[in-house]
């Protein structure tokens, strides 16, 4: 009898249908990712760079220092700042998946000396150093002395110690130095409020915190601040009195449509530029190559029949 050798031949072909199909559906996504991409570095390279006050409506680039009238607490690295993002992931049969995200932000400005643009940064893809990252483990967790502040971020979205956690979070700060790429666009909220081309999201830009609530805000993170010994947190006061800041400016630098780039980065559309060109090369490469070799598992398989 060759019934073990006829499934042994069975199963050998199954692994080479298998690893065909693998090869195929990543060299295809590999091949489309990397088109993507190149369009995506074209627009960036074709944007111009511009000063705030030659800005023109439409695609554009500015850099330059953020600035606002008045600041938040992050809740995890408890720095002043206008924007943050925090998350939260926790291993669940062994993989890390993502149980909590927070984001909140107060109106700034990029201030290049010639003047200051207002920013709405939703949707924006950020690329900014993390100013907090920190992993705990299982034996850690229940021994390691976690901050107030940082527990009280913890249990504000249900998440207990049971299982490693993970926590990262992206601040722009006061003074940081950004590159914002996007689409400079009249204040939705001045739209007239019968404008059908305007919808409920976009009139409600720029959506930052206003004062009052930022300073509710900030009393509910100091609270959970010990700040003995440590340099106290600011007021939350910028150097310069908010009535400077023109808070419904007729322009803000937001996102555009849903192919247009939109980045807020600490590097220049140039050094995004140069990554990208790195992940289209290795991108129109590798899919062409794990393409053939899945063609070829897969004309094996035909073969071996």
């Amino acid at each position: 009898m060759n019934l073990p050798s006829t499934v042994d031949h069975a199963s050998e072909l199954m692994n080479l249908v298998f690893w065909a199909a693998v090869a195929l559906g990543v060299g295809l996504f590999l091949f489309y990712r990397g088109f993507g991409l190149l369009r995506r570095r074209r627009l960036i390279l074709n944007t111009p760079r511009s000063t705030v006050r030659g800005a023109a409506i439409g695609p554009v680039e500015i850099s330059g220092k953020a600035t606002g009238p008045y600041t938040l607490i992050s809740p995890l690295s408890a720095v002043n700042c206008y924007y943050y993002r925090s998350r939260a992931w926790q291993n669940q049969q062994r993989r890390w998946k993502k149980v909590a995200e927070e984001t909140l932000w107060a109106p700034f400005f990029v201030d290049d000396g010639t003047g200051r643009m207002l920013v709405d940064p939703r949707r924006a893809e950020m690329e900014l150093p993390a100013t907090f990252s920190h992993e705990y483990t299982d034996a850690l967790f229940s021994s390691e002395l976690i901050p107030d502040y940082i527990s009280h971020f913890l249990r504000r979205h249900g998440i207990s110690g049971e299982a490693p956690l993970k926590l990262e979070e992206y601040c722009i700060l006061p003074g940081d130095t950004l590159f914002v790429l996007g689409s400079l666009q009249e204040n939705p909220r001045l739209a007239a409020p019968t404008d059908p081309s305007v919808g409920d999201l976009q009139r409600a830009a720029p959506g930052f915190i206003s004062k009052e609530a930022a300073d509710l805000q900030r009393r509910g993170e100091l609270d959970f601040l010990d700040v003995s010994g440590q340099e106290p947190i600011s007021s939350g006061q910028t150097g310069n009195p908010a009535q400077q800041f023109d808070l419904q400016p007729p322009v803000i630098l937001m996102n555009g449509s849903s192919r247009d780039p939109f980045f807020i980065s600490w590097c220049s559309q140039r050094e995004v530029a140069l990554t990208l060109q790195w992940q289209v090369f290795l991108y129109l490469w590798c899919g062409p190559v794990l393409t053939l070799a899945g063609l070829w598992l897969l004309a094996q398989s035909l073969s071996a029949q």
